[in-house]
């Protein structure tokens, strides 16, 4: 052992409790300095919230001003509208959540409450997701059978799938407004929760069901779809002129990674949950994986708008002429260089909604 003078000695002593409310305990000689990490994780937690809430509301709600009311519908914004509207209920439905985070340590808004949030935040969730898969197959059919595309592609089987996927996610999300409740937890304070009556048996069989289901139909099988149709279309891409352009392709690993960055980590903490609900890996690290899973849903629009946008050109001009000009530009474009709609098809936008059925100028 090394013998150092006793004037410049510490000795610390570090311990790592694993309770409920973890905190880290420093100890030079006799002070102790404790770190909340609960405190830290909410803080951590409150931030991403607000970030998400601000920027999601603002931020699709643009997006359905200008795709829904301001330009002539077509397929590609009908498809943007209805992600915008679930990733806005989303944002909304987060409110709840962050002034429970803020102001109070039990659940104070009621029943109802407790199951209408939990229900539009997985119908949302559901919706979002799902919208996206069907978003990337709508560009690997354009990409890859342009003709047959063209011939149904219409408002109208834009309009129905888009029912179609609402009605799913509801459906999807329907056992959380039956099986969410509020109860006493620690210290006697009501909370909100999924609580399944066979879990008090000792039976979890429902609830990991409704874990698998949800990891299953809410990440793993939809993010498939995604990466495989854009592999698809890139291959497709450069396969044709618009080879030489990388920007298309930036875009699509832009959505994939996001997608996978933003809900892999949540979902894959709740598989950890089902095995050890009080590992403490899951306990510090599940609320910031939530907080980055619901900032997907202000981040989408970010990378469909704004990704590969001449940002000095556009720098001068307002919101609602940007987002105007990403849904457009690439339809006036094609309308001008491209005489046949299998090009048209062929052209994979340089923002979210540029893939323009022709039918749609008609």
């Amino acid at each position: 052992m090394l013998n150092l003078n006793r004037h410049t000695v510490y000795h610390f002593h570090l311990s790592l409790r694993m309770a409920p409310n973890a905190t880290l305990l420093m100890q030079p000689h006799h002070e102790t300095t404790t770190v909340d990490i609960d405190a830290i994780m909410d803080n951590v937690t409150i931030v991403l919230y607000t970030i998400t809430i601000i920027f999601g509301i603002t931020g699709n709600s643009f997006v359905i001003w200008v795709a829904g009311m301001r330009l002539k519908p077509n397929v590609t914004n009908i498809w943007l509208v209805n992600l915008a509207i679930a990733d806005l209920i989303f944002c909304l439905t987060r409110i709840t959540s962050l002034l429970k985070k803020l102001f109070y340590d039990y659940w104070p808004f009621g029943l109802f409450l407790c199951k209408f949030n939990g229900f539009f935040k997985y119908a949302n969730m559901f919706c979002s997701v799902f919208l996206l898969a069907v978003i990337s197959v709508d560009r690997a059919l354009c990409v890859c059978h342009p003709v047959f595309t063209r011939e149904r592609r219409t408002l109208c089987a834009a309009r129905v799938v888009s029912v179609g996927v609402w009605i799913v996610a509801v459906i999807f999300s329907s056992p959380y407004f039956v099986y969410r409740q509020v109860y006493l937890g620690d210290n006697n304070l009501s909370k909100c929760s999924l609580e399944v009556k066979e879990a008090s048996k000792g039976d979890n069989s429902a609830k990991n069901a409704l874990y698998s289901i949800r990891f299953l139909c809410g990440f793993l099988l939809p993010f498939l779809v995604i990466l495989c149709c854009y592999i698809i279309a890139g291959i497709g891409i450069r396969r044709t002129r618009f080879s030489g352009k990388s920007r298309p392709l930036r875009i699509l690993a832009g959505l994939v990674c996001a997608f996978f960055l933003c809900w892999g980590p949540y979902h894959c903490l709740l598989l950890a949950k089902m095995v050890d609900k009080k590992s403490h890996a899951v306990k510090v690290g599940l609320p910031i994986a939530k907080g980055f899973a619901y900032f997907n849903s202000c981040i989408n629009l970010v990378l469909y708008f704004c990704m590969g946008l001449d940002v000095r050109r556009r720098f001068r001009q307002s919101i609602s002429g940007i987002y105007r000009r990403a849904l457009m530009e690439e339809g006036h474009t094609m309308q001008s260089q491209e005489g046949t709609a299998e090009e048209s098809c062929h052209s994979i936008p340089k923002t979210a909604g540029i893939i323009r059925d022709r039918r749609g100028h008609d």
